[in-house]
């Protein structure tokens, strides 16, 4: 299995130098349409689907978990054809996705803070935590203009750093290094 992720270097370089491209572009321009960056966003996909098909059809007879690649490859190039085909409910549905997720994760931190309360002292810090997020959750659902500029951003943070460590790991790969 080591040979095959040496062999297929260029794979990671490639991936990592378009999430790159992505995020310097989704940093740079924030007032770039929304709808513009979603595109870019399922382009990703879409490439990134590509390259995860093409690397498992060439680890089918080196890798037993050759499948894990393609199924990760074939969601991919779906989810991108489906966000090509419509940008705006792809987009709308990721900023609902992340303010549930607020919304959810802020009503745990508040559940966990309360059942430690009796363990610990300071819990109030955990309990504004958890308010905060709730906040934030709201904040996505009530400005969505906003949210996207925001998640524009941190997609953009995202892309770079996952860029670099992809750019990285192909070097290493193709060096031979562990």
């Amino acid at each position: 299995m080591h040979d095959f992720y040496n062999a297929y270097w260029w794979i990671f370089l490639i991936r990592g130098i378009f999430a790159l491209i992505l995020g310097i572009l989704a940093i740079g321009w924030p007032g770039a349409t929304f709808a513009t960056l979603i595109v870019f966003f399922g382009a990703y996909l879409f490439i990134g689907g590509l390259f995860a098909i093409v690397g498992a059809i060439a680890a089918r007879k080196t890798n037993e978990n050759w499948s894990i690649f393609l199924f990760s490859g074939l969601l991919g190039v779906i989810l991108g054809f489906l966000t090509f085909y419509n940008p705006f409910a792809t987009g709308a549905a990721l900023i609902y996705l992340v303010a549930f997720w607020a919304m959810l994760a802020g009503l745990f931190e508040l559940i966990i803070a309360i059942r430690l309360r009796k363990m610990i002292t300071g819990e109030g810090w955990y309990i504004a935590g958890g308010l905060l997020t709730i906040i934030f959750g709201l904040l996505l659902v009530a400005n969505p203009v906003a949210a996207a500029v925001t998640l524009t951003w941190v997609f953009g943070i995202y892309a770079v750093i996952t860029g670099i460590m992809l750019v990285s790991l192909s070097f290493r790969l193709r060096s031979g290094r562990r």
